[in-house]
């Protein structure tokens, strides 16, 4: 394990890893797994991912770990470098089929974060990047609970999601998730961003001891914004993003100043008390 380079670049390296022993290792006869596996060759990570993922993958995790749905290269790269025993899950049984081939070393469930069937006070540590806000309804006040509810006591929570100076909801016309994607009469959910008030109504009603929250927000916009305008075409230069998007972050640990479309990333470590509360 190399610890000395920071984990944006831990990760962009175990990408190509990935990628290169996909396609190398006949893992393209899975038209899911070869989509995969091209896809972290392409765009090792996408410019958020520099903050959210690289932020989890520098700490020091130990134990009986559990990821909700995160992007699988995180927990990939954690297991690998012996940062805690992994179980990586997610809602769609074909990530977790591309997954299995990708990498065989990964333990893979499928279960949906509203009703995680494992038993109370299972879990040294839980992960979960950029998930929690796209699950409709009251679903993400549910995931809370349930992750609350696998950890043990003393066990923490490392959770990121999207953010922004008025919660505001986002829908469209298309099933993103699939069958998981919920039509409303306002068109079909697809996420939410959160204001302080409502991350902290939604999002940390069980009682949740905080140890630490940052947020980050890009200093130059325009370079996801292109990025994303210009795909597929841009995904030819997805591996150069590394010398764009790894120091295109202002961090700080109060809500940053945002215009009113605008969208920030909070980093929070929870953790579940050591002892019941009444």
């Amino acid at each position: 394990m190399n610890a000395t380079k920071p984990g944006w670049h831990r990760l962009w390296a175990h990408s190509y890893r990935l990628g290169l022993r996909s396609l190398l290792g006949g893992r393209w006869r899975n038209r899911h797994a070869a989509k995969v596996g091209l896809t972290r060759l392409l765009v090792p990570l996408d410019p958020w991912r520099y903050f959210e993922m690289g932020r989890i993958a520098d700490l020091n995790l130990t134990g009986h770990c559990l990821d909700i749905s995160s992007p699988k290269l995180l927990t990939s790269l954690l297991q690998r470098e012996g940062r805690g025993d992994w179980v990586a899950t997610d809602l769609f049984t074909d990530e977790i089929d591309a997954w299995r081939l990708i990498d065989r070393g990964l333990s893979l469930e499928q279960c949906d974060v509203r009703a995680l069937p494992y038993a109370d006070n299972t879990f040294d540590n839980c992960v979960s990047v950029s998930v929690i806000e796209h699950v409709a309804d009251d679903g993400d006040n549910l995931g809370m609970g349930e992750m609350f509810r696998v950890l043990k006591p003393g066990g923490s929570l490392f959770l990121t999601t999207e953010v922004a100076r008025h919660y505001r909801e986002t829908y469209t016309d298309t099933k993103h998730y699939g069958n998981a994607s919920e039509a409303t009469s306002r068109g079909i959910f697809f996420s939410r961003s959160y204001d302080l008030e409502a991350l902290r109504n939604r999002l940390l009603r069980q009682p949740w001891e905080i140890i630490q929250q940052e947020f980050a927000k890009q200093k130059d916009r325009a370079i996801e914004a292109r990025f994303y305008r210009r795909a597929p075409w841009s995904y030819a230069y997805g591996g150069a993003l590394r010398w764009l998007c790894a120091d295109n972050f202002e961090i700080s640990v109060a809500m940053p100043t945002l215009d009113d479309d605008e969208i920030a990333m909070a980093f929070l470590h929870l953790r579940k008390p050591a002892r019941a509360t009444d």
